[in-house]
């Protein structure tokens, strides 16, 4: 099976791609309508044919991308979500590519859950081989100065960021060491953790809290084999953000990034396949910006203060 990344070369008015592309996904089309031609790269490079793969958050949104990235590429893969029948429907989609796929219903910010999780994809597959920590977001509050946050913000940041992503990778790496060596972490962190932003304290605190946990691991783990990096994306462009934005504001979001673009789930989830493959075998302790360049410029959006603290669009 072929697999196509994508590289900035031609003008969007010079692309003549077929509907769907050569993988079948609509979204394919989109990218080279941007300006983003694709390069195939066989599964047999990346290596993940036949491994397993476990994807935390991946009932919706930007899990359910990289479940699908990483299934395309022929690894199987759990799907562990808190929402057990939204966790089995992407599961059954990604049976549906031709690889073995697992729902497990569980709560990474508990220790016993996620050990039971690891235990459970390791049962069914046989050997676990990727670790995806892609949980994480603001726990249902809205981003606030720091005179208005309470702890409650806090703490919900750091257990559903940093917890869930140090539990995970820590029961993940024991396993590994139980029985092998080698294998790959990638952490999901943000912009945010890496380019402050107003009204968000608590969630860029603990995402850069992830990158420079996905950097300690990184060394602790190197000499096992077990590779850790992160993607730090912009905000995700999907049916939440849709739905929370106004049009006007998401084209000041697009207008902010030097690709013109918003991040989506599949182009994250091009990233995590990168890092977790064979093309990265000698890449760790690594920050991916899965960003269209915004943190290399000093553009931001301009979005009214009152629909950016209701819902976080300031990335």
């Amino acid at each position: 099976m072929a697999w196509s990344f994508f590289r900035s070369s031609v003008p969007k008015s010079a692309s003549s791609a077929p509907a769907g592309g050569s993988n079948g996904g609509p979204w394919h089309a989109r990218l080279e309508e941007s300006g983003l031609q694709a390069i195939t790269v066989s599964n047999e490079l990346l290596g993940l044919e036949g491994r397993a793969a476990l994807v935390t958050g991946a009932g919706q949104g930007a899990g359910r991308g990289i479940a699908f990235q990483l299934a395309r590429a022929g690894a199987h893969v759990a799907i562990c979500d808190l929402a057990g029948e939204a966790a089995e429907s992407v599961a059954d989609e990604v049976r549906s590519l031709g690889v073995n796929a697992v729902a497990i219903e569980a709560d990474v910010r508990d220790e016993v859950a996620v050990a039971s999780m690891i235990q459970e994809a390791r049962s069914v597959f046989g050997s676990l081989d990727v670790l995806v920590n892609n949980v994480g977001n603001y726990g249902g509050h809205a981003p606030a100065p720091i005179t208005e946050i309470d702890w409650d913000f806090w703490q919900t940041a750091i257990d559903l960021n940093l917890r869930s992503t140090f539990l995970c990778s820590q029961a993940f790496a024991r396993s590994r060491l139980e029985s092998e060596e080698g294998g790959a972490i990638v952490n999901i962190a943000s912009l945010s953790g890496v380019r402050a932003s107003p009204n968000k304290a608590p969630y860029g605190a603990v995402k850069a809290g992830v990158i420079q946990l996905t950097q300690t691991l990184a060394l602790e783990l190197a000499p096992r084999g077990i590779r850790v990096n992160c993607v730090a994306p912009t905000g995700i462009e999907g049916p939440s953000l849709l739905a929370a934005a106004s049009e006007a504001s998401i084209a000041a979001m697009r207008e902010s990034i030097p690709l013109g673009e918003l991040c989506t789930a599949e182009r994250l989830g091009d990233c995590v396949l990168m890092l977790a493959s064979r093309l990265a075998r000698y890449v760790t302790g690594q920050v991916v910006m899965c960003d269209g360049g915004a943190s290399v410029t000093t553009r931001r959006a301009s979005i009214p203060l009152g629909e950016g603290q209701r819902t976080g669009l300031e990335y």
